[in-house]
């Protein structure tokens, strides 16, 4: 291992175990925040119904350990995860039929007006013109209102099977990471009961569309640099990273974690052409499929530059610290106040951020990134219990469904966060395991766009994987 290659993985080991901690510990305080308003009685129903969920999910989990000591089939077994994670995704939309609301209801009406032949959608200063990264998810819902009568139920059922495939692939990938199908087999047990994976089949966001495709990329990508695929099949890495960007534009921080890693651990002569290919793959579909809707005049707008300059009022939202970088009435109106004028909005954008970051004091804008982090990535769910549900805030003082689910969620998210932070500590694991500095290069570049922009616990779900192909990491010494 060379000088610089040491010192970087260092580093960012270094940062991970600080980062790790920060969500640990945020996490803890999150599922203390969800009793603050609750009855003592319902405190401890909502502990007593938590512990009923895991104590389920751990005898499943010691169901499918017992299966592999006794020497069954990885197949086998592999089938059980994938019949039992359709199975319970299936069982979830249909106990919990919550119909789209907030931005997703409006895609969704969206959807339903491009079905009947409205295009003004998709122009002028319509939701969808302002932030075109949503026209692909709008149109997919189009088709589907149009030739199913029951759209939303298609739709969720799509979304199940694509998570299905999720657990499958997280398979492929943690036995290319590790070399060990049993643990791989453990991986995409958790996989299975993630509860994010289970929450987020009932709601139309287009992360449930865009993973799958985020996944099998990267899968391809690994093979690629293991060699064992030839260099040319790059191209299909980067062609599905562009299909799932296509539907959530955030692949650019995929490619350049690529190249990143290309560049610092890779070190072969092929580095350059891969890189390149990659880049091609990944712009082509995406300027293709832009050219096509301006030509058919079904967008006014191209898919990265809409009416409104999405990065820039994202970004202000970002740096509003009243309501810790999320989306708040102050800054989403400055757009209506500029009359959605693209350089107008832009500049005052930008001369506010400018404002809050010169004249807030360093050691109070170093407290608000701190919080602003452990918001995005503290939430064990991802929001998914709320998204799923209906039900608004974990500070309730009511005794409801999203309640127990989140605070259940919490538990599972804990432990897996402390397994990840225990697993931090063993030098050969990131030292010589060069594949699992992908995973961390990932996670980082996700860190730092949800500092700059406004963050969400949502946000965070399409790379909610990461975690679980870190989980109890086998320490072992590869040279892949």
């Amino acid at each position: 291992m060379n000088y610089i290659k040491k010192k970087f993985t260092n580093f960012m080991n270094i940062s991970l175990k600080i980062l790790f901690l920060l969500i640990i510990l945020g996490s803890i305080g999150m599922s203390f925040l969800s009793l603050i308003k609750l009855s003592f009685k319902n405190i401890i129903y909502l502990i007593i119904s938590s512990l009923i969920l895991f104590l389920i999910c751990s005898l499943i989990g010691y169901f499918i350990c017992k299966l592999l000591k006794k020497g069954y089939s990885d197949k086998v077994i592999l089938l059980i995860i994938l019949l039992l994670a359709f199975s319970l995704r299936l069982l979830y939309i249909l106990l919990i039929d919550v119909k789209p609301f907030s931005d997703f209801e409006i895609i969704y009406n969206c959807g339903q007006k491009f079905a009947y032949g409205d295009y003004s959608v998709f122009k002028g200063t319509s939701y969808i013109a302002r932030f075109p990264h949503l026209t692909i998810l709008t149109l997919y819902f189009g088709m589907i209102i149009k030739v199913f009568p029951d759209a939303l139920l298609v739709i969720k059922l799509i979304n199940i099977i694509l998570s299905t495939i999720n657990v499958y692939i997280i398979y492929l990938i943690s036995i290319e990471l590790y070399g060990n199908k049993k643990e791989s087999i453990i991986i995409s047990f958790i996989a299975c009961v993630f509860p994010a994976f289970i929450f987020y089949n009932s709601v139309i966001c287009s992360e449930n569309l865009a993973m799958t495709f985020f996944l099998g990329s990267i899968y391809i990508f690994i093979l690629v640099i293991k060699n064992k695929k030839g260099s040319l099949w790059i191209l299909v890495s980067g062609l599905l990273l562009s299909i799932g960007n296509l539907f959530r534009m955030v692949g650019i921080v995929i490619i350049i974690a690529y190249i990143s890693y290309l560049i610092i651990y890779y070190q072969n002569r092929k580095s350059i052409t891969i890189s390149i290919l990659l880049i091609v793959s990944f712009l082509i579909p995406l300027g293709t499929t832009n050219t096509i809707l301006l030509r058919l005049n079904i967008t006014e707008y191209s898919l990265w530059h809409g009416r409104e300059p999405a990065v820039w009022t994202s970004a202000l939202k970002g740096t509003n610290i009243k309501a810790i970088g999320m989306w708040n009435n102050e800054d989403s109106q400055v757009a209506e106040k500029y009359n959605f004028n693209y350089d107008k909005v832009e500049s005052a954008c930008k001369s506010i951020i400018k404002e809050r970051l010169t004249s807030t004091p360093l050691y109070e804008l170093i407290g608000f990134y701190i919080v602003k982090f452990i918001g995005q990535w503290s939430s064990g769910d991802f929001s998914g219990a709320y998204w799923s549900t209906g039900e608004i805030s974990i500070l309730n003082s009511r005794f409801t469904l999203s309640i127990v689910l989140f605070f259940y969620s919490q538990m599972l998210y804990i432990i897996l966060m402390m397994c990840i932070y225990k697993r931090l500590f063993h030098v050969k694991q990131y030292l010589y395991n060069k594949l699992i500095n992908l995973l961390y290069i990932i996670f980082c570049g996700f860190g730092m766009l949800y500092l700059i922009t406004e963050q969400q616990p949502r946000y965070g779900y399409i790379i909610s994987w990461v975690f679980i192909l870190m989980y109890q990491l086998p320490v072992r010494q590869t040279t892949d």
